[in-house]
């Protein structure tokens, strides 16, 4: 059974990667480097923010949603990704082992940045495809061990036919997705591979019926999707082990 504490605990540091995930998020769309500057900083008056005012949530609720030198509107998507990310990394260690816990939290918080650049820059960071490679290698090699070739193969397939797309529609397909869509149809398996495909397909074509421009940002589709199917397939594997 779970201990309040416990539950409290990983609540909490959800919230903090949700802090930094809110950095991944502003800072290349700002056209700011993630390093750069090396402290948090308010967007309108460009002062620094101190370590009290920038506690998750808290701060937030604090300062009544105002940064504290100018006054000005604080976005209320820092305090909404925060509660998402201490949701998320809450349910992630109710459901699932500790080290596929963690994998889901890392997969969390390398994804849902990059569907925010992806949409707003069509841009994926390298960090989303190399930290989910990296989980997918684990998971396979942990729990899908004896579907490893095969599942191998599904990865390669999926990048043959983005490579063709690409170059049959002359870089149609993005640099990113080329990256993304191999490492997530390795990781979910060569059984879903298929299926990710076609709902990431066909979810991007209906998003693009509420856009102007006729660029789809496909990143945002593989990336749900995928995570979507991992966690089905890493449930149905620890169901079956019952």
């Amino acid at each position: 059974m779970w201990d309040k504490v416990t539950m409290i605990f990983w609540f909490a540091l959800g919230t903090v990667f949700g802090s930094f995930a809110n950095v991944l998020i502003y800072r290349p769309i700002a056209g700011l480097k993630i390093s750069e500057p090396r402290f948090s900083m308010c967007p309108v008056c460009k002062k620094r923010i101190a370590w009290y005012d920038n506690i998750p949530l808290l701060s937030y609720i604090i300062l009544r949603g105002r940064c504290r030198s100018c006054g000005s509107k604080i976005s209320l998507r820092y305090p909404i990704i925060e509660l998402v990310f201490g949701i998320v990394f809450l349910l992630n260690h109710i459901i699932f082992p500790l080290d596929i816990a963690i994998c889901f939290d890392l997969l969390f918080l390398a994804n849902l940045p990059a569907i925010f650049t992806d949409l707003k820059l069509m841009l994926l960071p390298d960090y989303t495809w190399i930290v989910t490679l990296g989980v997918g290698i684990y998971l396979n090699v942990r729990y899908f061990r004896s579907f490893i070739l095969l599942d191998l193969m599904g990865g390669v397939l999926a990048l043959s036919i983005l490579l063709f797309l690409r170059w049959r529609y002359k870089g149609g397909i993005g640099e990113g997705d080329i990256f993304l869509f191999p490492v997530y149809s390795f990781a979910v398996g060569f059984v879903f591979m298929p299926f990710l495909m076609f709902i990431s397909s066909i979810s991007g074509l209906l998003f693009s019926k509420f856009r102007k421009s006729r660029v789809i940002p496909f990143g945002p589709f593989i990336i749900a999707t995928g995570y979507l199917f991992l966690m089905i397939r890493l449930i149905n594997n620890i169901i079956g082990n019952f």
